[in-house]
């Protein structure tokens, strides 16, 4: 399993159901197919840095622009099969300006990893001892 950060930016006029709707249809892909969705959260409307053009006009406002948008975080833990499942569903739907899934890392991905080469911790511990034999 890979912990992933799903970055969403809808249109600022996406009723507040239907984004809840979106994220429950997110939450029970993953889940159903044995991942596990750590949370999710809903970073506000805010300025965008440049107008974000939509695939379809708007229902409410007919324009293709956006000068706002809302920002959504969902973390979850998955294989990279259901990752991709679950961006070519959220590709699909239409109140969905962008998206972007990150993988996210914190100090616990490096005490994992089984290559010496790439394990900070362990080429720390190798540079400790190679110092202290130098020194006798």
């Amino acid at each position: 399993m890979v912990f992933y950060e799903l970055l969403m930016t809808t249109k600022d006029v996406m009723p507040y159901k239907a984004l809840t709707e979106l994220t429950k249809t997110i939450a029970h892909k993953v889940v159903e197919n044995g991942g596990i969705v750590r949370g999710a959260q809903n970073h506000g409307i805010r300025v965008l840095p440049n107008r974000f053009k939509a695939r379809y006009p708007d229902e409410t406002t007919g324009s293709r622009y956006f000068q706002k948008g809302r920002f959504v975080s969902l973390y979850y833990d998955s294989s990279p099969k259901v990752m991709s499942e679950v961006g070519s569903m959220v590709k699909m739907h239409d109140d969905v300006l962008r998206e972007t899934h990150l993988k996210v890392r914190n100090k616990m991905w490096y005490v994992n990893i089984v290559n010496e080469k790439k394990n900070p911790y362990i080429q720390r511990v190798k540079a400790m001892e190679e110092a202290e034999k130098n020194k006798c």
